[in-house]
C-alpha cells in the first residue's frame, strides 16, 4: 500500500504551531510568576534561556519558512508573522532581558515611604513631609536604598507602591493615606508631592538602563532591515504611512480635546486659586488633574457638572468584592452568546494583591494550555475598576475565540484591536439602561427631559467617559512620538529626553509640572508602567478610535441586522445597550474567532463596514455633550487653548 508522501510546507506549517505552542506556554508561565511575584534573578534567569531557544528557534523556521512561504495564503501570513521580529545574539538577548527586569522591579517593588505622620499631620508641614519622605527599593537594587525596611506594626510609619496606592492618591479614593497625613495637609500639596515624589523614586534609577535598552534593541532591529525599533514597532500595526495616520486623527479630535481642557482648567482654576503660574488660558499643573499621568480625569467630573446621582458612591455602597466584580462584566459578555471565563481562570487569576502578589497593573493572560485564561486586577469598588476589569476581559474573550486558530494566528489581528475590545464592551456598558439593570441608576434617569430627549445624567455619563477616553488620547499620542524620537535619534536621549518630552506634553496635553524645578536631568516617563515594561503605547491611541467605530457597527448590527445599513441609528450611539443582544454578539465573536490570520482591515470591514479609522464615530457618540460644552464655554466666556 502505498503512502501518500506528506506536503513539506503543511509539514512545516503544522511543525511552528506545535512548537509555538509549546514555547508560548512555557513564555507565559514565566511572564504570570513574573507579574505576580517579588522580582527573582531566578525567573528573569529562565526567562533569559527561554528567550533565547525562542530566537534560535525562530531563524530556523523562518529559513525552512523562506521556500514555503508562497505556497498560501495561510501560509506567507505565518511566516510574516512569525519572521518580521528583530534578530539579537545571546549576548544582547541576556542583556536586554536583564535591564527590562531590573526596570520593571523598580516600578513595581519600589515604595515611597513617610514616617512621623502623626507629627507631619500635627504640624500641618509639607517641609516636614518632605524631610520625612524616603524610598524604598526592592533587594535587587540594594545600591538605590535610599531608607531602611519598616516595621509593618508602626501605625506612624506608611510606605506606599506606585500603583496602586500613590496612584489613589492622585484619584482620591485610597484610604492608606488619607486617614492619617489628609488630616490636615492641603490636598493640592499632597498631590504635588505624591506626583513628584512618584517620579523621584523610579526615574532616576531608570534612566542609564533606558538609554542602554535603545542601543541593544536598535542592533536587533536594524539586523533585519529596520531604520531602528521603532520602525519595527510599526510594523507590528500592518499600518503604511502609520505617523501620518496618527497625527492625522489627532488633529482630528484634538479641538474636541481643547474645549474639554478648557473647561476643566476653569473650574480647577476656581477650585485652586493659590496654585502658583496657573492662569486661566495657560498650562494646567499636572497634579491636580486627578490622575498621576494626567491622562483620565474622571474625578473633575463632579467639579463641573455636579449631579444628584453619583454613581462612585453608588457602587462603593455595593461594596462588591473583585470577584463579584469580574462576575457582572462576565455577565455582559455572556448575555450577548460569548463564552463564559473558564474554571481555570476562577482558580488561577488574582482579584486583590494578596502576601506574595505585589504587582498589581491590570493584566491578561493566555497561558496556551486547553482553556487557561487568566487574570490580575486588584479590583476595588470604583469606576475605574469596572473600567479595568471590562477592558481585560477584553483581552480575555479575544485569546478565548482566537483558539480555534493554529497558534501563529492566536494573538489577535493586531495589538490596537487586542485593546480595542474590552473598551467597546465598556462604552456599551456605561449606558443609562445598563447602570439601572445593575442598580447603580434609578430607572427614573431613563426619561427624556430635554429636546435631545436626553436626561441629565446622559451628560453626566457623556462627560465621565470623555473624561476617560478623550482625556487619555494626547497622552497616548505623545508616549510613542516621544519614544520614536529617542529610537531614531531625532532626540539625543542622555541631553534632551526629558525636555522634549515636557515638550511634547506642554503643546499636545497642555499641562505642566506643579514646580519651576529644572526637569531636564529627570526621566519622567519612566513613571508610567509601559516604559519599564517596553510595551508601545500607539497601540492605546488607535484602539480609543477603534472602540467607537465598532460599538457603531455592533449597535447597527443589533438594531438592523446589518453595519452597512443606510438607516440612522433611533438612539444616540451614547445610549446603545448590547446586553443580551445575540446578533452583536456572533458579529463579535465571528471578528474575533479570526485572530491574527486576517489583516485587521478585514476584521474592521466585518465589524464596522468600513477598512479605515476614523474619528467620526468617536464624534456622533460625544455629540450632546459638545453642544453642552459649546454652551458652558460661551456662557462662562472660557478661553480655549493655551
Amino acid at each position: 500500500m502505498t503512502q501518500t508522501a506528506t506536503n513539506p510546507a503543511t509539514e512545516w506549517f503544522e511543525r511552528l504551531n506545535v512548537e509555538l505552542k509549546e514555547l508560548n506556554h512555557e513564555a507565559a508561565l514565566y511572564a504570570w510568576d513574573s507579574s505576580t511575584l517579588p522580582t527573582q534573578m531566578a525567573t528573569v534567569e529562565k526567562i533569559i534561556q527561554l528567550t533565547k531557544r525562542k530566537a534560535h528557534w525562530e531563524r530556523t523556521m523562518c529559513d525552512r519558512g523562506l521556500q514555503h512561504r508562497d505556497f498560501n495564503a495561510s501560509l506567507d501570513r505565518a511566516f510574516h508573522l512569525l519572521c518580521r521580529t528583530p534578530q539579537y545574539t545571546d549576548g544582547e538577548i541576556s542583556e536586554i532581558a536583564k535591564l527590562l527586569g531590573y526596570m520593571q522591579g523598580i516600578y513595581t517593588e519600589t515604595q515611597v515611604c513617610v514616617d512621623d505622620v502623626s507629627n507631619i499631620c500635627k504640624q500641618n508641614s509639607e517641609d516636614l513631609l518632605w524631610e520625612r519622605t524616603y524610598f524604598q527599593y526592592p533587594d535587587f537594587a540594594l545600591k538605590q536604598r535610599s531608607g531602611e525596611k519598616y516595621d509593618e506594626h508602626d501605625k506612624d510609619h506608611i510606605c506606599l507602591y506606585g500603583e496602586p496606592e500613590m496612584e489613589q492618591i492622585m484619584t482620591e479614593t485610597t484610604s492608606i493615606f488619607s486617614a492619617q497625613i489628609n488630616c490636615s495637609i492641603n490636598r493640592e500639596i499632597l498631590h504635588s508631592w505624591a506626583w513628584q515624589s512618584w517620579r523621584l523614586a523610579v526615574g532616576p534609577p531608570m534612566k542609564e538602563s533606558y538609554g542602554k535598552l535603545i542601543g541593544h534593541m536598535n542592533i536587533g532591529a536594524q539586523r533585519l532591515g529596520y531604520a531602528d525599533i521603532g520602525e519595527s514597532w510599526r510594523a507590528e500595526l500592518e499600518t503604511p504611512n502609520l505617523r501620518e495616520l496618527v497625527h492625522r486623527l489627532w488633529r482630528q479630535v484634538k479641538p474636541l480635546y481643547q474645549k474639554l481642557h478648557a473647561v476643566a482648567r476653569y473650574f480647577l482654576k476656581r477650585k485652586y486659586p493659590k496654585v502658583e503660574n496657573f492662569h486661566p488660558a495657560g498650562l494646567i499643573p499636572a497634579h491636580i488633574l486627578g490622575d498621576m499621568w494626567s491622562q483620565n480625569w474622571e474625578s473633575l467630573v463632579p467639579l463641573i457638572y455636579p449631579h444628584q446621582v453619583d454613581i462612585e458612591e453608588n457602587l462603593k455602597r455595593k461594596n462588591w468584592t473583585g470577584e463579584q466584580l469580574i462576575k457582572r462584566a462576565e455577565d455582559f459578555y455572556s448575555s450577548m452568546g460569548l463564552p463564559m471565563m473558564t474554571k481555570t481562570f476562577w482558580e488561577k487569576s488574582i482579584f486583590a494583591r494578596g502576601t506574595n502578589v505585589t504587582k498589581c497593573h491590570g493584566t491578561a493572560a493566555n497561558m496556551y494550555d486547553n482553556g487557561d485564561f487568566r487574570m490580575i486586577v486588584c479590583a476595588g469598588n470604583s469606576m475605574s475598576d469596572f473600567y479595568v476589569v471590562m477592558h481585560e476581559m477584553g483581552h480575555i474573550m479575544y485569546y478565548m475565540l482566537a483558539s480555534v486558530q493554529p497558534t501563529v494566528f492566536q494573538d489577535g489581528t493586531n495589538s490596537a484591536f487586542q485593546e480595542s475590545i474590552g473598551d467597546t464592551i465598556y462604552l456599551s456598558a456605561i449606558n443609562p439602561l445598563h447602570l439601572t439593570r445593575i442598580n447603580l441608576l434609578n430607572s427614573s434617569f431613563l426619561s427624556p427631559e430635554d429636546e435631545h430627549n436626553l436626561n441629565s445624567f446622559d451628560y453626566v455619563l457623556l462627560l465621565k467617559t470623555a473624561m476617560v477616553k478623550i482625556s487619555s488620547i494626547p497622552f497616548s499620542y505623545i508616549m510613542d512620538r516621544y519614544r520614536w524620537a529617542l529610537f531614531d535619534g531625532t532626540v539625543d536621549f542622555n541631553a534632551e529626553a526629558n525636555n522634549f518630552l515636557w515638550h511634547l506634553l506642554e503643546t499636545e496635553q497642555g499641562i505642566k509640572p506643579p514646580t519651576k524645578v529644572d526637569r531636564s536631568e529627570y526621566f519622567d516617563a519612566a513613571a508610567k508602567y509601559h516604559f519599564p515594561d517596553n510595551t508601545p503605547y500607539v497601540r492605546y491611541f488607535l484602539a480609543n478610535f477603534l472602540s467607537f467605530q465598532i460599538l457603531e457597527g455592533l449597535c447597527r448590527k443589533s438594531i438592523f441586522g446589518s453595519v452597512d445599513s443606510p438607516n440612522e441609528l433611533p438612539i444616540p450611539l451614547h445610549r446603545c445597550d448590547l446586553y443580551g443582544s445575540k446578533r452583536a454578539g456572533r458579529l463579535l465573536q465571528k471578528a474575533l474567532s479570526l485572530g491574527g490570520s486576517q489583516h485587521w482591515t478585514a476584521v474592521l470591514k466585518i465589524l464596522t463596514g468600513s477598512e479605515k479609522i476614523s474619528a467620526d464615530a468617536m464624534y456622533r457618540y460625544f455629540e450632546p455633550l459638545i453642544e453642552l460644552l459649546d454652551k458652558l464655554i460661551q456662557r462662562l466666556d472660557i478661553p480655549v487653548g493655551w
